[in-house]
């Protein structure tokens, strides 16, 4: 097995490619200038322009694959998914007979949470050939999210007979041995790509991240951490510039959080009465505190739709309620100034994104945007509903540390704090103490979840879940895990929220005390305030 690294990424951002003058781009066609322009404007931030130029390309050169695709990721990038989804419908006629063209197709319709028609166009590909690795790779992650694992694996076998250098179908190889009880097999794969002296550095942590959780489910804590460690040390050194944005992003937000006052959101509650109610709320905390577990159960409710993990908020709505060349940071003050009129407009606009990634109307049921990140910007929550009722899930601050560290996430402004254990605890703290601070101030009801009740008396909990979101009884919910046999989850803990449940992971802390222990006093605060 030689190194080679993939051509195709599985994310779901925009990442333009350069270009600066009139090229031919192989299998799509003629690139243009203002799509050049577009890309650029795109990656100095101006967004709105960017996606102007690129729908203007599109509707002069209406033919032109190059920015039907790249037109229909930016749009998919900025939640504008109803107006990307007709373009990538436009060229799947354009490019019915080709493969590489229905390829991008599909990875487009993933990208903008489309999973069943990036599914219909992944196996339209290998329908007309098994010579495009990456359609296989695709298509068997897409299938093993859903759980069909065994029609996953047939197809990696293609993928790699494809293309016998394919890292990253290796190690997709070795979680699906995994899934199918094939430890010997699994754990082979996993080191052989530890060793690959040359494969793709995010290969090889996630492989000593796999190994480390075969040696936790073994009870062998300290190869557990030791693998680990190895893994975070491959990703720690190519933190730089995902550490720089979180420092200054949690500098912005610690800044925000200061500025605020009981006053503050009672005035919004109070200036929020004159705009037409909304049936939200918010299922928050901090990542591996249970929020999937609690969404999921909620999730099957007729009376409610979850959002699971968008950043449609975060990333658009919240930076346009504040963010001008003269106000480069959020603070109350300019919260506050909002105008009525430009808050209706971003409510109903945040609907819009979410209904169009759910492709379902939400209508009268509850909206239930669930992302344990949302913590920090929940001020610009409530800003915009402040009749929006908050869930926050609570766990053992020790468990949630570890579980946090002991997990393989791809680098970003969040993740890149799971890197070593102190900065771990200190993220916690520093969320969770925000957190504190926000409950005391906020005009807004909230119910606080904790985990291990959960695990304990499932309907117990999400009884006073459901009471608490205004819904009635539904015996239904408890069945929550028939759902999930055909339900794409965005989480990264998709595959253990589909199992019964199981309180192994309660504790689980003591097994890392030692690691843990010079932490602990950064966590006490918090394990005192929660009762643990």
């Amino acid at each position: 097995m030689s190194s080679k690294k993939r051509r195709h990424g599985l994310g779901g951002g925009f990442v333009p490619p350069a270009g600066t003058q009139k090229t031919i781009i192989p299998g799509l066609g003629v690139d243009l200038p203002e799509l050049q322009q577009a890309r650029a404007l795109w990656i100095a931030n101006r967004f709105e322009e960017s996606l102007q130029l690129f729908e203007t390309a599109v509707r002069q050169h209406p033919q032109n694959l190059v920015a039907l695709v790249d037109a229909s990721r930016a749009l998919g990038a900025r939640f504008e998914i109803q107006r990307a989804e007709e373009m990538l419908d436009r060229m799947m006629k354009v490019g019915a007979r080709q493969p590489n063209i229905l390829h991008l197709a599909g990875q487009s319709y993933r990208m903008i949470f489309r999973p069943d028609k990036a599914i219909a166009c992944f196996q339209r590909v290998l329908a007309m050939t098994k010579e495009i690795p990456d359609a296989c790779l695709e298509l068997a992650i897409l299938y093993e999210r859903r759980h069909r694992v065994e029609e996953a694996f047939e197809l990696i076998g293609h993928c790699l007979q494809a293309d016998p250098e394919y890292q990253e179908a290796y190690l997709f190889k070795a979680r699906l041995l995994r899934r199918m009880k094939d430890d010997t097999a699994s754990e082979g794969l996993f080191r052989e790509l530890t060793v690959q002296a040359e494969a793709p550095p995010q290969v090889r942590a996630q492989a000593w991240s796999e190994l480390a959780a075969r040696h936790d489910r073994r009870e062998e804590y300290e190869l557990a951490m030791a693998a680990m460690l190895k893994g975070k040390e491959i990703l720690l050194q190519r933190e730089g510039s995902m550490r720089r944005e979180s420092n200054t992003v949690l500098g912005h937000l610690r800044g925000l959080a200061e500025s605020l006052t009981p006053e503050y959101f009672q005035r919004w509650l109070e200036a929020g009465r004159s705009l037409p109610p909304k049936r939200t709320a918010v299922l928050t905390s901090f990542p591996r505190s249970g929020t999937t577990l609690l969404e999921q159960v909620l999730d099957s409710h007729s009376g409610l739709v979850s959002s699971d993990e968008r950043e449609a908020f975060a990333r658009d709505i919240f930076p346009a309620m504040w963010l001008t060349p003269a106000t480069p940071l959020p603070t109350a003050k300019l919260l506050d100034a909002i105008p009525l009129p430009k808050l209706a407009a971003l409510r109903e606009r945040y609907l819009a994104y979410m209904q169009a990634a759910l492709n379902a109307p939400i209508g009268e049921r509850v909206h239930l945007d669930k992302n344990p990140t949302l913590t920090l910007v929940l001020p610009g929550l409530l800003r915009l509903f402040p009749e929006a009722r908050l869930l926050i899930a609570l766990r053992d601050p020790r468990d949630v540390v570890v579980s946090c560290f002991m997990q393989y996430l791809p680098l970003n402004a969040n993740s890149v704090c799971f890197l070593t254990l102190e900065r771990t605890a200190e993220r916690y703290a520093n969320d969770m103490a925000t957190w504190r601070k926000f409950r005391k101030m906020i005009a807004a009801p909230w119910l606080e979840v904790r985990y291990e009740d959960t695990v304990a008396d499932l309907e117990k909990e999400t009884r006073r879940a459901l009471d608490f979101l205004g819904l009635p009884w539904e015996p239904s919910v408890l069945n929550y895990r028939d759902r999930l046999k055909a339900k794409g989850v965005g989480s990264p803990t998709y595959e253990a929220v589909s199992q019964p449940l199981y309180t192994r992971a309660i504790g689980r802390w003591q097994h890392y005390e030692k690691h843990l222990a010079p932490w602990l006093p950064v966590l006490q605060p918090a394990i005192d305030a929660f009762g643990y």
